[in-house]
């Protein structure tokens, strides 16, 4: 079974640079020297996380940020266990 997932992604500059980060995703973070770079950057790193944990056959975590409103999300389609 496949089902859309979506995630919160915070992308904040930092000492000149964009830091991308998924909050409810431990460790799915990346940078780009531009906000876009980051941001497709953060998607690779999205796709590697998920094709990661469905390898070693972990659950997909659902989103549990709150907080500021979703600026921009990037959904990925994930198996489920049946």
């Amino acid at each position: 079974m496949i089902r859309d997932v979506a995630y919160r992604l915070v992308v904040e500059e930092k000492d000149g640079v964009y830091v991308a980060s998924f909050p409810s995703l431990r460790g799915c973070h990346t940078w780009g020297k531009t906000f876009e770079q980051a941001v497709n950057n953060a998607e690779e790193a999205l796709a590697v996380y998920m094709e990661t944990l469905v390898a070693n056959g972990d659950a997909i975590p659902t989103e549990t940020s709150v907080g500021r409103p979703i600026s921009l999300g990037v959904v990925v389609r994930a198996p489920i266990p049946a």
